[in-house]
C-alpha cells in the first residue's frame, strides 16, 4: 500500500528561516471569490486601470464588484470551476424558461456560454505528470 500511494508535488519546510524566506519571496496577495481567484498584482488588475482612467482613487486590492472577465489575474482552481458548473445549470435553466422575457433568457444563454467556455479551458489545461521532489 505504501509504494502506491500518490506522491506529494510539494515542498516540506522544516526550518524556521526556511519559512521566512519562502514568505518574503512571494506575495501571498490571493483573493478567492466565489466562482474565480484573483491573483491581485497592481500593474495588472483590470480593476484599478478600469478606476484610474475613470478618474477615481486605486484601491490596494481587488474589488469584485468592479471584476473584469478578461483580466490577466484572474485564474480558476477546481473549487471555481464546481462553482461555475452550478451557475452554468442555473443560468441554462432560466434560458430555457420560455416565461422568462427575451432579454432575460438572452443574458442568460451568454453567462452560461461564458461559464462553459471557462470550465473547457480549465479541463483543456495540461495536468503535471512528474514529481518536482526527491524521493527518499
Amino acid at each position: 500500500r505504501v509504494r502506491t500511494r500518490a506522491r506529494f508535488a510539494g515542498r516540506v519546510v522544516t526550518a524556521g528561516r526556511s519559512v521566512d524566506r519562502l514568505l518574503e519571496q512571494t506575495d501571498p496577495n490571493i483573493h478567492h471569490g466565489e466562482a474565480m481567484t484573483c491573483v491581485w498584482q497592481r500593474e495588472t488588475a483590470a480593476c484599478r486601470k478600469a478606476r484610474l482612467e475613470a478618474g477615481l482613487l486605486a484601491e490596494d486590492g481587488p474589488n469584485e464588484a468592479e471584476c473584469w472577465s478578461s483580466c490577466s489575474n484572474l485564474v480558476y482552481t477546481d473549487r471555481n470551476i464546481d462553482v461555475q458548473r452550478r451557475l452554468q445549470q442555473q443560468w441554462e435553466k432560466v434560458a430555457a424558461d420560455q416565461l422568462s422575457p427575451r432579454p432575460r433568457r438572452d443574458r442568460a444563454a451568454a453567462l452560461a456560454e461564458r461559464s462553459r467556455t471557462i470550465i473547457e479551458a480549465h479541463q483543456a489545461r495540461p495536468i503535471p505528470t512528474t514529481s518536482t521532489t526527491k524521493e527518499r
